[in-house]
């Protein structure tokens, strides 16, 4: 009897029959959703993927994680029907079948969002000759998708009762407050438009932004991330972006390299000229140096030495570091191999080379 009793005693307004029934119902969908995404990915993939439009791949693509869901959510809607609830289950179990709708669509609104921007919007931005668009179609992907989750969220609040009119209102109030509080945010984002419509750079571009100088690895709404020669990632504000000098070094038809060598003052006129000569044509003999721009000077009296300037240009950029290392060396052998002294220049990039 006792048994009977607390079987037919209902609780929150069903009795544990109800609800081992309902269990046993959702149990069902769980097992038909999961046959259900089975069935997705065996049979309708394969069938997307041999037909020549990407649009039912995309589709596919973006019902494929809701679809598991499918079989629970009816399962749900069903299953409640067996109970005869009482508040506040009956919120919670209304609840248990509106908010996963809900998420289920958000869900399939975003996959099916980047799938178009994967499959339509990149490609087009790839074929493309400017980068431009190359930056603006991820910004673009982002803010839609936080778009559509903060839509969720909305109708989700309103589902479980919350008085949505109240919160937009009090967004409203509050907007002055959080306007004042995000100027940098606001001035980084319109810093951000302003580098992609002026153009000053471009994602892999090598620059010099105030102190820092490496290559533009991502362009976002709000900051500019870099990689520095030492490969270090740096994260800049677009706001500084916008107002700070840049050096686009990636738009150098050539880069010019400026050598000072100091000659003891005990160096003749004549073996003066002959190292203004030597290192002039040991610089243009080296392959990715242009030839044509490269010159050297008797260009001042220093405190310690006399100092010869060398100027040069190097064409191949993609291994100035490897051609400025062979000018230097180039540089060495000549001057040992003419017997030409040369010392150290404060403040200069000096060879010592002694005599054989």
């Amino acid at each position: 009897m006792a048994a009977a009793s607390i079987l037919s005693e209902p609780y929150f307004g069903s009795t544990i029959p109800q609800y081992l029934l309902f269990f046993a119902v959702v149990a069902i969908g769980a097992i038909v959703g999961r046959t259900l995404g089975y069935l997705y990915h065996r049979r309708l993939k394969q069938t997307a993927q041999a037909t020549e439009t990407e649009l039912d791949d995309i589709i596919l693509h973006a019902l494929g994680g809701p679809v598991v869901l499918l079989g629970v959510i009816l399962a749900i809607a069903v299953g409640r029907t067996l109970l005869t609830p009482v508040e506040p289950l009956r919120s919670v179990l209304a609840a248990a079948v509106d908010v996963p709708v809900i998420v289920a669509i958000a869900w399939s609104a975003v996959r099916l969002t980047d799938g178009i921007v994967e499959v339509y919007a990149m490609e087009y931005a790839d074929h493309t000759e400017s980068k431009l668009d190359d930056a603006l179609v991820p910004i673009v992907s982002r803010v839609t998708n936080v778009a559509i989750v903060s839509i969720a969220g909305i109708v989700i609040l309103d589902s479980i009762g919350y008085d949505v009119t109240a919160i937009i209102a009090s967004l409203g109030i509050g907007g002055v407050a959080v306007a004042f509080a995000s100027r940098k945010t606001v001035a980084d984002v319109f810093g951000g438009a302003h580098i992609l419509s002026t153009k000053p750079f471009q994602v892999g571009d090598a620059v010099e932004i105030g102190d820092n100088a490496g290559t533009i690895e991502e362009l976002g709404i709000r900051t500019t991330r870099l990689r520095d020669f030492d490969g270090r990632l740096v994260t800049i504000p677009n706001s500084t972006i916008a107002d700070a000098e840049i050096r686009n070094i990636s738009s150098e038809p050539t880069r010019r390299v400026t050598t000072y060598l100091g000659l003891s003052y005990d160096t003749t006129p004549a073996e003066v000229e002959q190292a203004i000569d030597l290192a002039a044509e040991a610089a243009g003999s080296i392959d990715g140096v242009d030839r044509d721009q490269t010159d050297a000077w008797f260009w001042d009296y220093g405190e310690a030495t006399m100092q010869v300037r060398l100027d040069y240009y190097v064409s191949d950029l993609d291994r100035w570091k490897d051609v400025r290392d062979a000018v230097n060396r180039a540089i060495g052998h000549r001057f040992q191999e003419a017997a030409l002294e040369v010392g150290l220049s404060p403040g200069a990039v000096s060879i010592s080379a002694a005599a054989p």
